[in-house]
């Protein structure tokens, strides 16, 4: 277990580093991990300026408290955490959002469509709507933030039960509904697409046209020998070649895969209406 206290007033929060945490630190300086591995962090920068002023004061290499911010490798340590915490084919059900409405469920999915060489093209997230088990509409994510206020502050667990059968006898629906909505997007950025793809494409077509156009002899030369002749056409070769391989790539990095790679992220319920007492 992870041994913390956490003192709101001061903005400040203690943390006994637990191995995995302290292993993080051994690509950084010595004098960054404290030798007790207590580490003091604080998110008030005026506390933040005073430890540094004392550190400079006192000739120490390091200040004595830590800046908490997203870049800290505490934060990525605590965020791998909140990751690892869920294995394959698992992820998190957050009961009692505010914002739903009774008997709503929220299902977040990301799809990402790569090119032919595994590079993705298209990110993004979208959220199936379901209210007493049945599907409703696929809304944006932002939709789904605007309504509950997700990641703006804090929410209290209400320790809300789920019941997850449920939830999971809907997502071979929910799977099927934003593989249907990611390939739409999908053929909405070919379209887009596919004018930039054109438009390298005759590029390509006109250098090649100006290369192959430098080989050829003026009337006015005499006849070439056999030796210049041989030349050339090496050069052509050598410039289809070219055309043809660069072709192939313009061709693999813009050209998308069919099928979008779906992920549900996370599933979000309503908040529960206690039944009046009579």
């Amino acid at each position: 277990r992870v041994r913390f206290t956490v003192n709101r007033e001061a903005r400040t929060l203690i943390l006994d580093a637990p191995d995995d945490l302290a292993a993080r630190f051994s690509y950084l300086p010595p004098e960054v991990l404290p030798a007790s591995r207590r580490f003091v962090l604080t998110t008030d920068r005026a506390r933040m300026q005073e430890a540094i002023a004392e550190s400079r004061r006192s000739e120490s290499t390091w200040p004595s408290t830590h800046y908490l911010w997203r870049l800290n490798p505490v934060v990525e340590w605590l965020n791998d955490r909140v990751l690892a915490a869920f294995g394959r084919f698992e992820a998190p059900i957050l009961a009692g959002i505010p914002g739903l409405q009774p008997g709503e469920t929220v299902f977040v999915c990301s799809g990402l469509i790569p090119n032919r060489k595994s590079h993705p093209l298209l990110y993004d997230w979208a959220a199936a709507v379901y209210r007493d088990g049945e599907f409703v509409q696929l809304v944006p994510f932002g939709t789904v933030v605007e309504r509950t206020g997700l990641g703006r502050g804090a929410m209290a667990n209400r320790g809300q039960p789920v019941d997850v059968a449920a939830l999971s006898a809907l997502l071979p629906d929910v799977v099927e509904r934003a593989r249907a909505h990611f390939r739409e997007r999908r053929d909405q950025f070919e379209r887009a697409i596919d004018i930039k793809l054109e438009e390298e494409v005759a590029a390509l077509d006109a250098f090649r046209t100006r290369r192959l156009k430098r080989l050829e002899p003026h009337p006015d030369q005499p006849r070439l020998a056999a030796w210049s002749r041989q030349r050339n056409e090496q050069e052509r070769a050598e410039i289809d070649a070219i055309h043809d391989e660069y072709l192939q790539w313009i061709e693999d990095t813009m050209t998308t895969e069919r099928a979008p790679w779906v992920q549900v992220l996370c599933a979000l319920t309503a908040v529960e209406i206690a039944n009046p007492v009579a």
